[in-house]
């Protein structure tokens, strides 16, 4: 997941999704979706966002069977906002494009904008994958399926070695979580860092935030679909704790996935990532050099879930048979064990998670942990939690929430009412 700025103009459009039910039927004539080559192969567009990991499946898989893919990468929320627009326009949407987890229950709004996937045959597939996540798009009767999910995001914590040992803490990975069972020894341990070695202990408050939030039993919405955020304690745990690494000088101060972040991963600014386990990818890809120095165990307090994605057929493709095949092709499970092992995104196909691939894998680049142990026991600490219409918006409010703080603006008090009141005012609309 990446946040970037545009949310505000997302909401607007998505208050107006009632245009994609009528946009639907739509075929908009300077569409990409459904291109041809000029020797007749079938061409299809594909969005995705940096880091998603299927790159290279969906390349191998347009080899094998002689047609043509156009992946085009823009930021997380960009996609979301993009895919908004052209189905409410009827026109520029992709043949396949990719809908985060917070994202989705926004689309279902209007199902009718995309393909139902049983009716392509998905039906077959249903038991390849976790329940709580196949439901996650399914529309609430049941009857459509918007999208074929990719990875799940349990957490653990991602941490340096060396930085450890320069602290005086413990280095290996049992032993770590034996020291690290709650938030506070977390912040005990994250003093003892800054005193013995003057780095941080994490990145980003935002990333304590955003890993505490998702350890709850709720996060923005309760089951009937209110909105809870000022009333759920979990929120409030998750920002008080990031308050705690900015009072206490325990943050590097960067903003995830943005700017210096990934140079100040590489330079050993901080010691720790909360580490979903697409978060993987991001690691090895900012810090190849680092190869070795890190290691992975089990977060404090249990694992949450942050993150995981689907792959949808917008209704303008005039390819979507085709479309479909590559989808079920590369979030099979065979593929993702692969995804897994190359790029270190969880599986959503539980039927791998007992196969001797997976479980005997271990990642050279974080010091030959297990991860698939790892990653596989914090998947079965997953509750799976009700994520509603407006979560990546009020995401966009929270992160802001934190920023201001960390940047000085305001403090935590007075940042947390501003962030009250704009929720308040905003999903009024």
């Amino acid at each position: 997941m990446k946040r970037s700025i545009g949310w505000q103009k997302f909401l607007l459009l998505a208050l107006s999704l009632l245009l994609l039910i009528g946009a639907a039927g739509c075929k908009a004539k300077d569409t990409t979706a459904g291109e041809e080559t000029k020797d007749g192969k079938t061409k299809l567009t594909i969005w995705l966002w940096p880091g998603m990991g299927i790159e290279d499946q969906i390349k191998q898989y347009a080899k094998e069977n002689n047609i043509e893919v156009d992946i085009q990468l823009s930021e997380f929320a960009d996609v979301h906002s993009n895919l908004t627009t052209s189905l409410a326009a009827g026109s520029g949407a992709p043949d396949i494009s990719a809908v985060e987890v917070k994202g989705i229950d926004k689309m279902k709004a209007a199902p009718d904008a995309f393909y139902n996937l049983y009716d392509l045959g998905a039906d077959e597939l249903k038991d390849n994958y976790l329940d709580w996540k196949w439901k996650q798009a399914e529309t609430p009767d049941g009857k459509n399926l918007l999208g074929i999910p990719t990875d799940i995001g349990p957490q653990a914590l991602a941490y340096r070695v060396d930085l450890f040992e320069q602290a005086g803490l413990p280095t290996d990975r049992e032993e770590v979580a034996k020291m690290l069972q709650t938030w506070d020894d977390y912040i005990k341990a994250g003093e003892q860092m800054k005193e013995k070695t003057g780095k941080a202990m994490i990145d980003s408050p935002n990333g304590i935030y955003a890993v505490i939030e998702g350890q709850g039993n709720e996060k923005y919405y309760d089951e009937d679909g209110n909105v809870i955020v000022k009333d759920n304690p979990q929120i409030k745990k998750a920002y008080d704790y990031a308050m705690q690494t900015i009072e206490k000088d325990l943050t590097a101060g960067f903003t995830q996935f943005e700017g210096e972040w990934g140079s100040g991963m590489a330079n050993g600014d901080f010691a720790t990532v909360l580490a979903p386990a697409w978060m993987q990818l991001n690691i090895m890809n900012n810090a190849p050099d680092t190869k070795g120095k890190w290691d992975i165990t089990l977060l404090p307090e249990g694992a949450g879930n942050w993150g995981g994605s689907f792959l949808t057929i917008p209704k303008e493709s005039k390819n979507a048979e085709e479309a479909y095949k590559l989808i079920k092709w590369v979030l099979s499970p065979e593929q993702q064990l692969e995804t897994f092992k190359s790029k270190g995104l969880m599986p959503s196909t539980p039927g791998i998670y007992e196969d001797e691939a997976f479980t005997s894998y271990t990642s050279e680049f974080f010091n030959n942990a297990p991860t698939a142990k790892i990653y596989g026991e914090a998947a079965k600490q997953v509750k799976p939690i009700v994520e509603g219409p407006d979560s990546i918006q009020i995401e966009e409010i929270m992160g802001d929430a934190v920023e201001r703080v960390r940047d000085g603006k305001a403090t935590p008090d007075k940042s947390w009412k501003t962030a009250m009141d704009q929720l308040e005012r905003e999903l009024s609309r």
